[in-house]
Order: C-alpha cells, then structure tokens, then sequence
C-alpha cells in the first residue's frame, strides 16, 4: 500500500514538469573579498526563479573576523524567460557573524529581507553573467564590547533595525539544462 501510494504521490507531482534550467553561481565582488560563496538557482516558471547562495569567510586577510550565511532569493525575469537579461526579485538574509575591528568586537546574527534588481548578461549557453543589487531593512543583535571587557557574559548589547545594500554583486553563472 504505502508502495502504491507513493508512486501516485510521484506521478501527480512530476507530471506537470518540463526540462528544468539549474544554474550554478559563484560571487566575484566576494570572492574578491576573501568571502566564498556558492548559488544555485532553478527555474521554476515560465518567468520565474529561485536561488539560494551560501557563504563564510574565516580570518580574511588575516583579520580577526568570522562569518556565515544564507541569502534565498525569488526571481522575476522581464526577459521573456529567465535567466535572460532583467529581472527584480525578493531576497532574504540570515548571518551569523564575529568581527573585531580594532579594540570592538561584534558578535551576533542579522536577518533581513529586501528587493533585488539586477541584469543578466548572455555569453554562451552555459555561461551568464550577472551584476545586482538588494537593499532592505536587516535586524541585527549582538554583542559589542572591547577588548578588556568580560567576554564571558550572555547578554545582548546591541541590537536594531538598519536599511542598508545587504547584497551587491556580479556573479558568474554556469547554466546546466
């Protein structure tokens, strides 16, 4: 029974579906910023997509700084399908982040959620580049103290809302169908 009724359950979602594009991507600006990162995207309409791009850093440059995070984002391509020139999507942000500036160090998460604007340019069947941008209202709490503080202690310092650019970026995307 539970064979059966999985097959079913297989065949009513898969039958709908079409050759589906994947995109995997990598961010130049951060990788450039000793930041790597990896997306990947799928197609999941006539117009539209969806990706998630992942990245983390430990000691760039040999800076006292930590971080890790996930941006999922949905696409709009204004192209006439994706992948294809521009597009507006809604992204969101979750970090997780330790960096000492100078005598400051800042511990703690952001979340965050915003719009993303962006163009995609065509360079073979398997290659796209893309240049954009996402600003949005991020949340973030942390802990700031300095250097001779108690660094043993749980509590919260700081922590508030900030509109700012959590996303900009050109990325190389190499596309499999």
């Amino acid at each position: 029974m539970k064979r059966l009724l999985s097959t079913i359950i297989t065949v009513a979602v898969t039958a709908g579906l079409k050759a589906q594009l994947l995109a995997l991507k990598t961010d130049a600006l951060w990788d450039g910023l000793m930041t790597p990162n990896l997306g990947m995207e799928i197609v999941t309409g006539n117009k539209t997509s969806f990706g998630l791009s992942v990245f983390g850093n430990y000691k760039p440059w040999g800076m006292d700084m930590k971080m890790v995070g996930a941006i999922p984002e949905f696409r709009y391509w204004f192209g006439g399908r994706p992948m294809m020139r521009e597009f507006i999507g809604v992204a969101a942000l979750g970090t997780s982040y330790d960096i000492t500036w100078g005598s400051e160090t800042y511990k703690g998460d952001a979340w965050g959620g915003g719009l993303t604007f962006g163009y995609a340019f065509f360079l073979s069947p398997h290659w796209n580049i893309e240049c954009y941008g996402s600003v949005g209202a991020v949340y973030y709490d942390h802990k700031h103290y300095y250097r001779d503080d108690h660094y043993s202690e749980n509590r919260r310092t700081a922590h508030g809302y900030a509109f700012i650019p959590f996303k900009l970026g050109v990325s190389f995307a190499y596309i499999i169908k």
